[in-house]
């Protein structure tokens, strides 16, 4: 059994897995606020298509792991605050949310502006998924962790 631990100025959070190998990528993580886990994606201030899609990619693996291991029920907050999105990225966020729908509870996002928009919404229609959109992550963590 391993414990990860990861700290920062904001967040601390301890979560054990029972396999080797497993990675921690700085744009997946868990985050504990006001004692729940919310698992957090970091896509803000992406700026290229192979930036995005090597960031999705490595998020995937994450989500991956977490199926496997049989998470379900989680609080998930998602920033793509300064970031820009273009064509085949939309593929690799379907997939992506197809993976989240299967683990996920509640399903929040930061940073939905402009053209972002129609983006959520082609990807809510081909995921299913409820994401609930807020103006701040302080805000969308508030959301997630209130019954």
């Amino acid at each position: 059994m391993y414990c990860v631990l990861f700290v920062s100025e904001t967040t601390f959070c301890c979560f054990t897995y029972q396999f080797v190998n497993y990675t921690i990528w700085q744009e997946a993580q868990f985050i504990n606020y006001n004692n729940k886990e919310i698992y957090f994606i970091d896509y803000s201030n992406i700026k290229s298509n192979d930036e995005f899609l090597k960031t999705i990619k490595e998020t995937n693996s994450f989500r991956e792991n977490l199926v496997q291991l049989g998470k379900k029920n989680l609080l998930m907050l998602v920033d793509v605050s300064g970031s820009f999105v273009y064509g085949e990225v939309l593929d690799e966020l379907k997939r992506a949310g197809r993976l989240t729908k299967a683990i996920t509870k509640k399903e929040a996002v930061v940073g939905v502006t402009g053209s972002k928009k129609i983006l959520l919404q082609i990807i809510q229609t081909f995921t299913n998924m409820k994401l609930k959109v807020f103006d701040n992550i302080e805000d969308a963590k508030n959301w997630l962790v209130k019954e």
